[in-house]
C-alpha cells in the first residue's frame, strides 16, 4: 500500500521541491535576519540542497535503467 502512494513521479517532484526549499530558505533567511554569512542558515540550506540532488540524482538513474531494460526486452 505504501508503494501505491511513492510513486517515482511523486519522489521526482518531492526532491525537487526539497531542492527549491533549501534555495528558498537559504535566501529568505538571509533577508530576514541579515545573516547570509550564518552557520545556521548552511547547515539547514546545505542538507535540504544536497538531498534534493541526491535524490534528482537517483531518480533519473532510476529512469534511465528502467529505460535500459525495456531496450534490452
Amino acid at each position: 500500500m505504501a508503494d501505491d502512494l511513492l510513486t517515482p513521479k511523486h519522489l521526482k517532484w518531492i526532491f525537487a521541491m526539497v531542492l527549491v526549499a533549501g534555495v528558498t530558505f537559504y535566501f529568505m533567511w538571509g533577508f530576514a535576519f541579515h545573516a547570509f554569512f550564518d552557520y545556521a542558515n548552511y547547515t539547514i540550506s546545505v542538507i535540504l540542497v544536497f538531498t534534493g540532488l541526491f535524490g534528482t540524482f537517483l531518480y533519473r538513474e532510476l529512469e534511465r535503467e528502467q529505460a535500459k531494460a525495456k531496450a534490452s526486452e
